[in-house]
């Protein structure tokens, strides 16, 4: 009896001792186990930081993390970041830095950073030399962005030449800086205006306009840029529509006494006057020359005639020239003074408007 009550303690302890073992592998394995679950979750993390955008140029863009650091060779661009409040991230930027209003005004430290050049002078070594996450590029320079994506610096090209392509502009260096809500701020802004406006204008006569380019008068806007979109936005017909191309095309006296404009608007920087139009003799049968309606937008804060965020201004101050009687100039300067407070985070001086 005795023998057989040792056998079966000798027994009972291996079972234990075989227990204890497979509890022992048991937690290891589920210790094991934690410590791959918690690797795949930091993977997943990693993976959801990952931003991948498709840039106006139809390249693809890859960041780890919104870029903090950034050089914006365009003025567009630049405004872009101010619009966006990332200008402050801004370490390069595009040449005249100093002729640019805005930039004293909302964000003067732009003015200290490095300029890269100009588009017709683009410092490719310049930017490498700053080492910026992320480098925002008009698409006339994309020539120059696989030299920067060789040397591991990500290029996002732009190509802001409608109203859309403005605000897609605006999404994508939203995403790609990691501030989505204040791009959606503006677009909504853009949105309630350009709604509120058609509201307005819906019982008016769509008058014809002539908007002249930058250098000469006898350049005009065809349907396909940007300052087209302001005149339809603002209840104008742009005689120039039907025209082809993508920039500023050149005209004859022929073809703007044939269009015979109601009005002619000058840009912000055009390099000649209100009153060299009205003198020029082979415009005297012109209807906008015979009535005086011939304006130049404003350029004291800025280019409200470009596909920048603001541009929705020049929207609203062509409306009140072109239809004063449903959209005044003092409601005018009254949204132009909202606008900046609410996006731009300084008050506007009247005067300026």
């Amino acid at each position: 009896m005795k023998k057989n009550w040792m056998k079966r303690g000798i027994a009972l302890l291996m079972v234990l001792a075989m227990a204890l073992s497979v509890v022992s592998c048991g937690s290891q394995g589920a210790g094991s186990g934690a410590q791959s679950s918690t690797g795949s979750v930091s993977s997943q993390q990693e993976q959801d930081k990952v931003i991948t955008l498709k840039d106006q140029a139809g390249r693809t863009v890859t960041l780890d993390h919104p870029a903090e650091t950034l050089v914006s060779c365009y003025y567009i661009t630049t405004y872009a970041t101010i619009a966006l409040g990332v200008s402050d991230r801004v370490i390069g930027l595009e040449k005249k830095a100093d002729t640019r209003p805005i930039y004293q005004m909302a964000a003067p430290q732009l003015l200290e950073q490095e300029q890269v050049g100009t588009m017709k002078e683009f410092n490719v070594e310049a930017v490498a030399a700053l080492k910026p996450e992320l480098v925002l590029m008009p698409k006339k320079l994309a020539e120059h962005a696989d030299a920067l994506t060789d040397l591991g610096i990500q290029v996002l090209v732009v190509n802001p030449e409608s109203q859309e392509q403005m605000e897609e502009m605006l999404t994508l260096i939203a995403k790609a800086c990691g501030v989505e809500e204040k791009a959606d701020e503006l677009l909504k802004y853009y949105d309630e205006q350009e709604n509120q406006l058609a509201d307005l204008l819906k019982d008016e006569k769509a008058p014809r306009v002539y908007l002249g380019g930058n250098s000469s008068y006898l350049t005009t806007a065809p349907g396909a840029m940007y300052q087209s979109d302001l005149i339809r936005l603002a209840g104008g017909v742009n005689v120039a529509e039907d025209m082809e191309g993508d920039y500023w095309t050149e005209v004859s006296y022929e073809t703007i006494l044939a269009a015979d404009p109601e009005v002619i608007i000058l840009p912000s920087k055009a390099d000649y006057t209100v009153e060299d139009v009205l003198g020029d003799a082979q415009l005297q049968g012109v209807t906008a020359v015979k009535n005086g309606a011939v304006y130049q937008m404003p350029n004291t804060i800025e280019e409200w005639d470009s596909p920048i965020p603001s541009g929705i201004l020049g929207v609203l101050w062509m409306a009140s020239v072109l239809h004063g009687d449903v959209y005044t100039a003092e409601e005018f300067k009254q949204d132009v003074t909202a606008f900046y407070n609410d996006f731009y985070g300084f008050e506007v001086d009247a005067d300026l408007i």
